[in-house]
């Protein structure tokens, strides 16, 4: 696996709103090595044009990797790196101390994609008719930690055309805003108890 870290001169973690150096480290029998270093900077940039088009020349140069690791990224800087399939984690530390971390995130993410993908167990994902869908999230993760809301929600996403998706959660997931607007979904939310979250989301044009 590959992790790329934007980190400053010390080895921490940078915001993207300050210069620092992006850092590819691949994982080889257990050790991690430095594979690629671009120094990198768009905090003298005005143009938003000009930012998201020098992220995304930056974001090609890392080839294979597609995990982002930086103190803050927000904004344009997440918007372009999920549009390019990117796996961003927001963390504040130093490198060495943060890239087994990620490297278990990531693996327990994978098989949670595995997991849902799998036909020889009952869907996640109800079909209570044609088009209609419901899953309960948050009894699925109490029941589950190693499955994720991606792993579960983005297969069904990219393999189902559906009318609705009701979803019960504890919290919204901080991924659904600007996954949802790259697949043309709008969402509904409304609470249903003290610690439950009912979201509807919908095909553009369905829900409206």
């Amino acid at each position: 696996m590959e992790i790329a870290v934007f980190q400053d001169n010390s080895g921490r973690t940078q915001s993207f709103v300050e210069p620092g150096i992006v850092k590819v480290y691949s994982r080889h029998m257990g050790e991690w090595k430095i594979t690629k270093e671009i120094i990198y900077r768009i905090d003298n940039i005005a143009s938003l044009k000009e930012i998201r088009q020098s992220i995304r020349n930056m974001a090609e140069t890392l080839g294979d990797c597609k995990v982002f690791v930086g103190r803050e990224i927000k904004g344009l800087p997440y918007t372009v790196l999920d549009s390019m399939g990117f796996n961003t984690w927001e963390l504040e530390g130093t490198t060495k101390d943060l890239l087994e971390f990620v490297f278990e995130k990531e693996e327990e993410e994978t098989k949670s994609m595995e997991m849902s993908k799998s036909k020889d167990k009952l869907p996640l994902i109800q079909k209570s008719r044609d088009g209609y869908y419901f899953l309960n999230l948050k009894k699925i993760q109490e029941h589950n930690i190693n499955l994720t809301s991606k792993g579960i929600l983005l297969p069904f996403f990219d393999t189902t055309v559906f009318y609705q998706l009701e979803i019960i959660c504890g919290h919204i997931p901080p991924w659904f805003e600007a996954e949802f607007n790259r697949l043309n979904l709008i969402t509904k939310s409304e609470s249903i108890s003290k610690d439950e979250i009912k979201i509807t989301v919908y095909p553009k044009g369905c829900g409206e």
